[in-house]
């Protein structure tokens, strides 16, 4: 793969989030913005995808964020269902080596270690409390 000075912007941009970040941010990031148009950005996020140098974070209502992979850091996030709110969860040490025991001990051989736990955020748990069920709102 070439390193243009596209791609290198794109790549400096996802190296200073922690947080997964959508394609709009990233076609509004300095070096970028103005210089490609959406279907650019979606494309070479998709090769860097493919290339395993990203990885997509899915949410509801099908939109895609991106994060960078970097060796030896995994990332773990909370994915609210309803209103598409990312949170990092930290895991303990003990937790991720107990994990990859278990993936050793099938015979895997883990290159990385991602988790992504969907669900429903507290804001939106306490939202849904004061209103029907969605079963009940159909009828």
């Amino acid at each position: 793969m070439r390193l243009t000075p596209l791609r290198q912007a794109m790549l400096a941009f996802l190296a200073a989030q922690r947080m997964p970040v959508s394609l709009e941010m990233i076609a509004q990031a300095d070096g970028i913005r103005g210089q490609c148009d959406a279907t650019t950005v979606y494309r070479t996020q998709a090769l860097f995808k493919a290339a395993d140098i990203v990885r997509q974070v899915g949410t509801p209502g099908k939109v895609s964020l991106f994060l960078l992979n970097v060796p030896g850091e995994s990332g773990q996030f909370l994915v609210c269902r309803r209103c598409g709110c990312i949170k990092e969860l930290a895991l303990p040490g003990q937790t991720l080596e107990s994990v990859r025991r278990a993936v050793v001990a099938q015979g895997f051989s883990p290159s990385g270690q991602d988790c992504e736990v969907y669900g429903v955020c507290p804001t939106c748990s306490a939202g849904s409390q004061s209103q029907a069920p969605s079963s009940k709102l159909l009828r």
